[in-house]
C-alpha cells in the first residue's frame, strides 16, 4: 500500500500534439505508462470547461416544441474516460473521483428544470455528448500488463472525434487502491489548426466582413 502512495504513474502520450487540416477525420491517440504493481487505475482525457445552453423540448396542444432554457455549468468541452477493472467504472462507489461518477457531482444544471429532474436530465445529457461522440467510458479499455519488479505497465489507444476543438486537453492517469485515488499523474494533449482551417478561423475573427462575403460566394457556388 505503502509503494501506491509513495509513486506517481510515468504517462507518455503519442502523438502529443493533433493538428487538423482540411482533411481532418479523426486521430488515434495512444497512451502508456507505469504503475506500482498490485494497484489499478483509471485514465482520463479532459477538455477545458465551459457553459452550455440547451433547449427543453415539451409538448403543447399536442405538439413539440421549446418550453425553456437549460443551462449546464462546468462541462468539458471533451470527456474521456477508461480503466483497467472494468467495475472500477461499472460499479463505482458514490465517492468516486473519476469518471461519470465525478461527471454527476461537477456538473450544474439551472433553468427550466426542478430538483427532481436533475438526474434524468443528467442521464440525457451524457447520452446527448456520447452521441456527438465527445464523451465516452470504456471500462477495462485500459491494458494492465506485468512489467517486473515493483510495477506494471498500462497502455491504451482512444480516438479523438473529428469535432474536436482546438485547444490544451489534459490526460490523466490515477492510481487506484481500495476504492480511492492514491496518485495522479497528468500530461498535455495539444490540438491545433493548420493550413486552410487555421486559415479560414483567423480570417473569421480577423477580418469578419472578408469572411462573410467569402461564405456568401462559397454558398452560391456549393449551390450551383
Amino acid at each position: 500500500r505503502s509503494s501506491a502512495r509513495a509513486a506517481a504513474p510515468g504517462l507518455t502520450i503519442s502523438p502529443a500534439a493533433v493538428q487538423i487540416g482540411a482533411f481532418f477525420n479523426g486521430q488515434t491517440v495512444t497512451v502508456s505508462g507505469t504503475i506500482p504493481a498490485g494497484t489499478q487505475a483509471v485514465l482520463e482525457v479532459m477538455g477545458s470547461s465551459a457553459d452550455e445552453h440547451l433547449m427543453r423540448k415539451g409538448r403543447r396542444a399536442g405538439l413539440w416544441m421549446n418550453v425553456g432554457e437549460i443551462k449546464v455549468q462546468d462541462a468539458p468541452s471533451l470527456y474521456l474516460v477508461m480503466s483497467t477493472a472494468k467495475e472500477l467504472l461499472t460499479k463505482a462507489p458514490p465517492e468516486a473521483t473519476w469518471g461519470y461518477r465525478a461527471l454527476e457531482k461537477r456538473l450544474v444544471f439551472s433553468g427550466k428544470i426542478e430538483p427532481a429532474e436533475r438526474q434524468e436530465f443528467l442521464k440525457q445529457f451524457l447520452e446527448l455528448k456520447e452521441s456527438e461522440q465527445i464523451y465516452a467510458s470504456w471500462p477495462g479499455a485500459l491494458k494492465l500488463k506485468a512489467a517486473g519488479g515493483a510495477e506494471s505497465a498500462v497502455t491504451a489507444s482512444f480516438p479523438l472525434p473529428t469535432n474536436t476543438r482546438p485547444g490544451a486537453y489534459k490526460v490523466c492517469l490515477s492510481v487506484i487502491q481500495d476504492g480511492r485515488v492514491v496518485s495522479r499523474n497528468c500530461a498535455d494533449l495539444t490540438v491545433a489548426l493548420v493550413g486552410f482551417p487555421a486559415w479560414l478561423a483567423g480570417l473569421a475573427y480577423q477580418h469578419g466582413v472578408g469572411y462573410g462575403v467569402l461564405a456568401v460566394v462559397i454558398a452560391i457556388v456549393t449551390g450551383f
